[in-house]
């Protein structure tokens, strides 16, 4: 027993070495890459990658914005990860964070006039919005399941309707406010918003909630093992009883509600209202975040919140660069991306030897 037990602790840290060495050789081929870049712009490389790496860390400021950066990212990876366990891409994560918002903005400034205290009107807009998010991500999965419609267009063509729709429900007359010029809300009742704790958003539980929920979820229930065993093997999980349609249902659904309960943390912890383009940072879709972050784990959903704190240490390390020595933050959008090419290049090369 004593024997199986050290060759299985063998085997699990050979596994952990060979993924550290993927996410080693990718980050530093990256790294040298952005590297060169910087170079040949005319920029200082030690001091740009000084404030890269060290923004989130230099000040309590630079740290909590990283966690603000980091709790919609894990949502909208999530969205990505779970379909994506069943070998389809989910492009709509934007599109059902704003839709998520909007919907929860929307419910809140229609119940407002009726006084609802905290206990009630809290949970009832995260419950809607995160339904909404949901039942929009299903319906990605539903054009597949009945009309073969590929998810990868359905959700992009869905984000453009999600954002007309935000910035319908922004500028109409009952809920627009009046003082500004951009597609905003008046601001949601006091019972409908979240907090800080220590200048943390509250939206962060949330987040350790969903990591804690997505992991027992695919591991424990019927359904995640469903959703598994379409992944592994869709015709020999039909073949032993487990329906396509279900499954995909079922992870479009998953993915789409956690992102929209993403966009109503943003709308009803960080803003305190609906904006359009709540759902960006640094001028970039969290959705695309997502996928980004998702690559980098391979779809892995425990280590989307390791890999979301990473991303986001880096764009705030961009915005720090922007700010400082005027280098636009595009270059370490485009240093993320190729830390995705390396890294899934470098996995699947690694994978071809070991097979």
């Amino acid at each position: 027993m004593i024997e199986a037990g050290m060759m299985e602790a063998g085997r699990i840290f050979a596994a952990v070495r060979r993924q550290a060495l993927i996410y080693l050789v990718a980050v530093g081929l990256a790294f040298a890459v952005l590297a060169l870049l910087v170079a040949l712009m005319g920029f200082d490389v030690l001091k740009a990658f000084r404030y890269l790496l060290t923004a989130s860390f230099k000040s309590t400021f630079g740290f909590q914005e990283t966690i603000k950066k980091t709790v919609p990212l894990i949502f909208a990876t999530y969205a990505f990860s779970i379909p994506f366990m069943i070998k389809f891409f989910n492009i709509g994560g934007w599109g059902q964070m704003m839709i998520g918002g909007t919907a929860a903005a929307a419910a809140g400034l229609t119940l407002a006039p009726l006084g609802l205290p905290a206990w009630i009107l809290m949970p009832l807009l995260i419950v809607i919005g995160t339904a909404s998010g949901g039942l929009f991500g299903m319906a990605a999965g539903g054009l597949k399941s009945r009309w073969d419609i590929n998810p990868i267009i359905s959700t992009i063509m869905l984000n453009f309707v999600a954002q007309h729709f935000l910035n319908f429900v922004a500028t109409a007359k009952p809920f627009k406010d009046p003082a500004e010029g951009h597609p905003i809300t008046m601001p949601l009742p006091a019972e409908g918003t979240l907090g800080f704790l220590g200048g943390f958003p509250v939206s962060f539980i949330f987040a350790i909630a969903a990591v804690v929920f997505v992991s027992f979820f695919l591991k424990r229930t019927r359904l995640g093992f469903e959703i598994r065993a379409v992944g592994h093997n869709q015709l020999a999980a039909e073949t032993y009883g487990i329906p396509f349609t279900r499954a995909i249902l079922t992870s479009f659904f998953i993915g789409g509600a956690l992102a929209g309960l993403g966009g109503t943390l943003e709308t009803i912890n960080i803003h305190g209202k609906l904006i359009e383009g709540f759902a960006k940072t640094s001028g970039a879709q969290y959705g695309i975040f997502g996928i980004l972050t998702s690559l980098v784990v391979g779809g892995n959903p425990i280590g989307v919140p390791f890999a979301a704190f990473f991303m986001s240490v880096m764009l705030v390390g961009a915005d720090s660069l922007q700010r400082t020595m005027r280098i636009p933050v595009e270059l370490v959008f485009l240093a993320q991306g190729i830390i995705v090419l390396f890294i899934v290049t470098v996995r699947e090369s690694m994978n071809a030897k070991k097979r």
